[in-house]
C-alpha cells in the first residue's frame, strides 16, 4: 500500500499566489474608481458648502455610487498589500508599499464612513455645521487627499523602478493623484477646484495600465 503525504504550500508559494492578484486587483480597482466617480451625485451649487453637502446626501445615488467608490478603495488596498509580496524588492520599494498600504487601509475606512453620513444627512438640512459635516471635512481634506500623494508617491517610485507600471504610466498616476489630492483637500472649502475630480480619474486609467502590465508580465 502507498501512502501519498501533500505538504502544505510553502510560505514562498503562498506569496506568489498573493502576488499574481496584484495586476487582477489594480484592473478592478481602476474601473470600479471610474464608476463611482462618474455616478458621484452633484450639488445644485447653491447655497454654503454644508447645504451643498446635504444636497449631494439626500440623493438617491449616494449610495451606489459611494459603495463602489468603498470598493475601489479597498481594491487598491488589497493589490498594494498584494505588491509587497514580490521577492527583490529593495528596502526602499518596501518601504513605499508600506505606508501607502497604510494610507490605503485608512482611507478605505473612513470612505465607509462617508458612505453612511447620509444617515444624518437631516442634520445638514439647516446649513449649519454638525458632527456629520465636520467627520466629512476630515475625511475628504486628510484622508481623501493623503490618498491621493499616496498613490501619485507610489506611481513614481514604482514606475521608475518598474516595480509598478513603468515610465509610461508615470504621468497618469501623478497627475490624477495630486488632482485627486487637491480637489479633495479644498472641497470643503471652495468650489475652485471641483473640477479637478474629473482630472483625478487618469488614476484609474493608471491602475488599469499597471494592472494589465502585471498581467502580461506573470505571463
Amino acid at each position: 500500500m502507498t501512502i501519498t503525504v501533500q505538504s502544505r504550500p510553502s510560505a514562498a508559494a503562498r506569496r506568489s499566489g498573493l502576488e499574481r492578484l496584484a495586476g487582477p486587483l489594480l484592473v478592478l480597482g481602476g474601473i470600479a474608481f471610474s464608476i463611482g466617480g462618474a455616478t458621484h451625485p452633484r450639488d445644485n451649487g447653491t447655497g454654503n458648502k454644508v447645504q451643498q453637502l446635504h444636497d449631494m446626501l439626500v440623493k438617491p445615488a449616494w449610495y451606489p455610487s459611494h459603495a463602489v467608490m468603498v470598493a475601489a478603495m479597498a481594491l487598491f488596498a488589497a493589490a498594494i498589500f498584494a505588491l509587497r509580496q514580490r521577492p527583490g524588492l529593495t528596502p526602499g520599494i518596501e518601504r513605499t508599499l508600506k505606508w501607502v498600504f497604510v494610507i490605503a487601509s485608512v482611507a478605505t475606512i473612513a470612505m465607509v464612513t462617508h458612505l453612511f453620513a447620509a444617515l444624518d444627512a437631516e442634520s445638514l438640512a439647516g446649513g449649519k455645521p454638525s458632527l456629520v459635516s465636520r467627520v466629512q471635512t476630515v475625511n475628504e481634506t486628510v484622508f481623501d487627499a493623503a490618498w491621493g500623494v499616496a498613490l501619485a508617491t507610489l506611481a513614481v517610485v514604482g514606475g521608475l523602478t518598474r516595480t509598478v507600471g513603468n515610465r509610461i504610466t508615470i504621468p497618469f498616476g501623478v497627475v490624477g493623484g495630486l488632482a485627486f489630492a487637491l480637489a479633495s483637500a479644498t472641497i470643503a472649502y471652495t468650489d475652485t477646484f471641483d473640477p479637478l475630480f474629473q482630472v483625478g480619474s487618469l488614476l484609474s486609467l493608471w491602475a488599469i495600465l499597471v494592472g494589465v502590465t502585471a498581467i502580461r508580465g506573470r505571463r
